[in-house]
């Protein structure tokens, strides 16, 4: 992978520090970490929101409630590629924070789809701007505004 760029880990500081703040002690929020799915892959996505504590029992692998990529370069990777990963393994909310556009792209509702790599694609996306706040499925009471998690 090409080294990160300013902007990039601009997002990921703005993004993590929000995400500490409405889930720390709630849930178990990892970053740039494994997340091991039901279908065997295993990718490493710049945030998992994860029910439950965490644990350093390697047996414990929940499947998280929310991903997040911050996404400049990799964009339509994450767009496609990842986002049919998610949704064949059932990630319910899966959002890329899109650094060039200056958007959050909500992904929801997976769905069968044999055209796809993963034979699964998100039935619902969503893009908010800067001005426009979004919440979690897992936790509709907490808000992000969306300049808020941008560099």
């Amino acid at each position: 992978m090409a080294p990160q760029n300013n902007p990039h880990i601009s997002a990921i500081s703005n993004t993590n520090e929000l995400l500490v703040l409405a889930f720390h002690g709630k849930y178990w929020l990892t970053v740039q970490a494994t997340v091991r799915l039901p279908s065997g892959d295993a990718p490493e996505p710049d945030f998992a929101l994860r029910p439950g504590r965490p644990s350093a029992d390697n047996s414990v692998q929940p499947l998280p409630l929310l991903v997040i990529e911050i996404s400049d370069e990799t964009l339509l990777f994450d767009q496609t590629i990842k986002s049919s990963l998610y949704a064949a393994n059932a990630i319910a909310d899966y959002w890329v924070v899109n650094v060039k556009d200056r958007q959050v792209e909500v992904y929801r509702d997976p769905v069968p789809d044999p055209t796809r790599r993963h034979g699964h694609r998100y039935s619902s996306i969503n893009t908010f701007k800067p001005g426009t706040s979004i919440s979690p499925l897992a936790a509709p009471d907490v808000r992000f505004e969306v300049e808020k998690m941008l560099p």
